[in-house]
């Protein structure tokens, strides 16, 4: 009897047992909920598998996996609270571009599908803040609250999104530029890191009646550098894109994962307001974009509380008007179509 396949089958599910085990070890608390599995971590120092080194401070979504297409939609970072800061400077790190990730950053699981996150303002760059992340079986709900710890006149906070090896980098969001007020559909790109994150290259684009492939009109990687270069600034003009500055969107974007979409929904706050920020490689690797969004808000008394809702929707792309339903349920506050 020819023993070969007994021994790669046992091999094979040694190989499965080790994986499993080391899935388990993994720090964070896992969730899962529908489709979607998801990591959250706190910012104690994890690893970068990319770059074989220490990854210091990335806390909130180390991963989200949807079902049918198994992998993992962002980069070691994720998607993580990088920055806060107010006017005035307040707190023990208050010159530290990075305070949400050298404070300390307590996490706890709330119930099946949320998990809570809290850090002293006196501790950080003086705002408290509460984010509370809630996983649905498509989508990931984020309630972000501040208080100051004294009389601010505004304040900056920042998440960045590391996205995993897409091939289309851009985002796509209906909005309105500086010099070109009519409120339109573009394509956002960048010709890469710039250090800013400002992302500031547009082209228009018409999305009604698009398949998720139809999307991608051009190779990113001819156009962008990790970093951007005089080359790649002028490729990006070449490939139709002109240099621009937001003056208001919808409220909204999204990007592609392949054939599924990560679509960013912001409900409107009473103060202050939101703003994307796109860098279309990242600092180590082509086709890492970074898809990221900052909250700036005005006038804040002591202790005065402000809550601000993000969604994230992760899933197939069913199209243009699907999406745009997603954008309008949870904009209007009403409940979605599956009851979440």
């Amino acid at each position: 009897m020819n023993k070969l396949p007994l021994l790669v089958s046992s091999l094979l599910l040694a190989g499965c047992g080790l994986i499993h085990a080391a899935e388990t070890t993994l720090p964070g608390i896992v969730l899962t909920h529908g489709q979607l599995r998801a990591r959250f971590t706190d910012n104690s120092p994890r690893l970068n598998s990319a770059g074989d080194e220490v990854l210091p401070g990335y806390s909130s979504v180390a991963a989200l996996i949807e079902a049918g297409q198994r992998r993992n939609v962002f980069a070691p970072a994720g998607l993580n609270y990088e920055m806060c800061s107010t006017v005035p400077r307040l707190g023990k790190l208050a010159d530290k571009w990075n305070a949400p990730r050298v404070a300390p950053l307590v996490m706890t699981q709330v119930d099946e599908h949320t998990v809570r996150y809290t850090q002293d303002g006196a501790e950080t760059s003086g705002l408290n803040v509460e984010l509370i992340y809630r996983l649905g079986p498509d989508h990931i709900d984020l309630t972000f609250t501040t208080w100051p710890i004294a009389d601010i006149e505004s304040s900056h906070t920042f998440w960045a999104s590391y996205m995993l090896f897409v091939q289309n980098t851009s985002l796509y969001l209906r909005a309105s530029l500086q010099g070109d007020p009519q409120t339109r559909w573009w394509e956002l790109t960048s010709a890469g890191h710039n250090g800013e994150g400002d992302g500031t290259y547009f082209r228009p684009v018409d999305p009604a009646g698009k398949r998720w492939d139809e999307f991608l009109v051009d190779n990113p990687v001819l156009r962008q550098a990790v970093f951007e270069t005089p080359a790649s600034r002028a490729a990006t003009l070449a490939a139709g894109f002109k240099a621009g500055r937001l003056v208001s969107f919808d409220n909204f974007y999204f990007g592609f994962v392949d054939d599924h979409v990560f679509l960013t929904i912001f409900r409107k706050p009473t103060d202050g307001y939101f703003a994307p920020r796109l860098s279309a490689s990242g600092a180590q690797a082509l086709r890492r974009p970074a898809w990221d969004f900052a909250i700036e808000s005005g006038p804040q008394r002591a202790g005065e509380r402000r809550t601000f809702e993000v969604r994230f929707v992760y899933k197939p792309y069913a199209g243009l008007d699907d999406l745009l339903q997603e954008v309008a349920r949870f904009q209007s506050g009403a409940p979605s179509s599956s009851g979440r």
